[in-house]
């Protein structure tokens, strides 16, 4: 931004640079190919200049908003040593809440255990009212061929009745396991004036073959990802200043140029 016409400030490294890159422009306009001497001495000299344009704005910027920085920095320091937003470096006040959701979380795991208990009791008693009607039913059946059959002393009605009756504890019964373990199924904390929270599968990765991991990403195009080359090949590096070469695998390309 340049300063206001009449100000008795002086010019800025912007202001300074802006004559040499816009011979920068010009020459590059005027010699789209440096073919002799006396061109690449002239580039050579806007280079130097461009340079030292580059060295005064970053200097000038620097001095501007280092002040700022610092107030920044005393600024985030002030808050983030209660509360700092990356989980990779928590506050105080940060690490206070995460042990108060650690106990909430084996809070309601111990529910969910319980409340799973419960559905499976309910359950095994639903599957055993379940037989106990069957085998009334089949009493039942049994009485109705024995009258038809001309026994004597068949108490038909008493075998329906305790059919019925069996069949009816079978349907309560399932229909508590039902509810059970529907409730199992999401244990829920509500209070305070947020939304409920619930149990939820959380998931972490873990590398546990990186070659076969490697050779799956990479088979679809025959490429491998470019956050995954750039990883290896900054872990090359630091493998070649460690042990002064670098590991197999790893090619190098060099480019002739200034």
């Amino acid at each position: 931004m340049l300063a206001p016409i009449g100000h008795n400030q002086p010019p800025s490294a912007i202001e300074l640079a802006r004559p040499t890159f816009d011979e920068l422009g010009k020459l590059l306009a005027d010699n789209p190919v440096i073919t002799s001497e006396d061109e690449a001495r002239a580039a050579k000299a806007i280079l130097d200049r461009t340079g030292l344009a580059f060295k005064d704005m970053e200097a000038e910027r620097s001095a501007k908003v280092g002040p700022l920085n610092e107030k920044v920095k005393v600024i985030n320091a002030d808050y983030h040593r209660l509360h700092n937003a990356d989980k990779k470096r928590p506050g105080l006040w940060d690490k206070l809440v995460g042990q108060l959701w650690t106990r909430m979380s084996a809070y309601a795991l111990e529910l969910e255990r319980q409340r799973q208990a419960a559905a499976r009791a309910a359950r095994e008693a639903a599957d055993e009212q379940a037989r106990l009607a069957h085998e009334a039913e089949q009493r039942e059946i049994e009485a109705a061929t024995d009258a038809a059959s001309g026994v004597c002393d068949v108490d038909i009605a008493g075998a329906t009745e305790a059919a019925n009756e069996a069949f009816s504890d079978y349907r309560l019964l399932d229909f508590k396991a039902e509810r059970l373990e529907a409730s199992a199924l999401k244990v829920r904390l509500t209070g305070g004036i947020g939304n409920a929270v619930s149990l939820k599968d959380h998931e972490t990765l873990h590398v546990t073959d990186w070659k076969v991991a490697i050779e799956e990403m990479g088979e679809h195009d025959g490429e491998l990802p470019a956050s995954i080359a750039e990883a290896i090949l900054t872990a090359a590096r630091a493998h070649r200043k460690a042990y002064g070469k670098l590991p197999a695998g790893i090619s190098q390309l060099f480019e002739r140029r200034l």
